[in-house]
């Protein structure tokens, strides 16, 4: 499922709706924009994400991160075993800290979608 998932993204930033819509696959439980940064369009700003979480329905959580026009997994739960054990909530926490690792110093980031639990390693 990960690789027909990363097949199916588009070579470039893909807008929130976009992600909203992953949602509507019937293997994926849930879909998070995690960061990205804003365009403008005939007056509207349209959220473009670089950076994904994917809930695959009850197996795993997959981490993406587009770099030179490609999407790559940065993170997968399935290659972690031991997260298993301790919850989802390791699991969340490990995705994001994997791909706040690979977020680019110099990159734009006009939003972030973390949950509350999650603070930025130091």
């Amino acid at each position: 499922m990960s690789e027909k998932l990363v097949e199916s993204l588009p070579g470039s930033a893909v807008p929130k709706s976009f992600v909203a819509k992953l949602e509507s696959n019937e293997a994926v439980q849930q879909a998070i924009a995690v960061r990205g940064y804003n365009i403008e369009r005939d007056g509207e700003t349209i959220q473009q994400a670089y950076q994904l979480a994917v809930n695959i329905r009850g197996k795993y959580i997959l981490g993406l991160h587009l770099t030179n026009g490609e999407w790559r997994v940065v993170f997968d739960t399935r290659e972690h075993p031991e997260l298993a054990q301790e919850g989802a909530r390791a699991a969340y926490k490990a995705v994001h800290d994997a791909l706040y690792e690979r977020a680019p110093s110099d990159a734009k980031i006009d939003f972030e979608s973390t949950p509350r639990f999650w603070h930025a390693p130091q």
